[in-house]
């Protein structure tokens, strides 16, 4: 049995662009789990609807976002799961509590380890893990600091604190690179990304590149660098003409999986 969830999904989470992006990966993933094996998840109470016809899903209701790591506990000890796999977001710390919560029980995570999720969900660590094997922006430590301009006058400034980063900008093409990584390391696709003000906003899967090649090659590279990186993994890639920045480890399924049909 396959222990499977998505976060949004699971926590009943409002930002409508959020959930439709999880509900994107979930059920592509889903159904390709439900190919092989049966499948338990956590699923918020409002959108039981959408899954309960699913052959061989096993659903286990979600009333309030804080019930998710209790629930979790509960189903690893009472059910036989021999894989688990969990998609959820770096931020506070979610992704690496939920897989520390995997960790302590007989199952096999199909994910990233929690001590590369320490790493790949921190900038500062990862820049600091692969700044010398690759090309990546120069980033600042994580502190407070000071932005002004460069002729301000009447004392105007503005202030980040530590829980942001300084990085050096970057333009030209924003893509990204899909691996599944373990013992080797297979790149699926190189994608590209729209981003803008808003952050990412769509992109295109499996695209060509003149540069495809020597991408995958620096991705790669870049993965190397953090150990327990594992399953699906995301590289984020700014190319400049020849020049090929990695910007992010992404230690976790993303939204190109949308486009990917691959074995689990």
């Amino acid at each position: 049995m396959i222990l499977f969830f998505e976060y949004a999904i699971a926590s009943g989470f409002e930002d409508k662009a959020i959930l439709k992006e999880g509900k994107m990966m979930f059920d592509t993933l889903l159904r390709q789990f439900l190919e092989i094996d049966e499948v338990v998840s956590l699923i918020y109470k409002d959108f039981i609807e959408d899954y309960k016809d699913f052959k061989n899903l096993k659903i286990v209701e979600i009333n309030d976002e804080n019930e998710i790591e209790k629930t979790l506990n509960n189903i690893l000890k009472s059910e036989k799961i021999d894989y688990a796999l969990v998609i959820a977001p770096e931020d506070e710390g979610i992704l690496y509590n939920l897989t520390k919560i995997i960790e302590n029980y007989p199952v096999k995570n199909l994910g990233c380890s929690s001590e590369a999720i320490k790493i790949a969900g921190n900038k500062y660590l990862t820049y600091l893990s692969i700044k010398d094997a690759v090309k990546t922006p120069k980033t600042f430590p994580p502190k407070r600091y000071v932005i002004k301009k460069i002729d301000s006058c009447g004392g105007k400034f503005n202030l980040v604190d530590e829980n942001f980063l300084i990085q050096e900008f970057v333009e030209w093409e924003n893509l990204s690179v899909s691996l599944i990584v373990g013992k080797k390391i297979y790149p699926l696709s190189l994608n590209r990304q729209y981003i803008d003000e808003r952050g990412f906003v769509g992109g295109e899967v499996a695209i060509e590149h003149n540069l495809k090649d020597k991408i995958f090659n620096e991705a790669i590279k870049a993965v190397k660098c953090i150990n327990g990186l594992n399953g699906y993994v995301g590289v984020d890639v700014i190319v400049n003409e020849d020049e090929i920045y990695i910007i992010e480890i992404n230690p976790r399924i993303t939204t190109t999986i949308y486009g990917l049909k691959t074995e689990p």
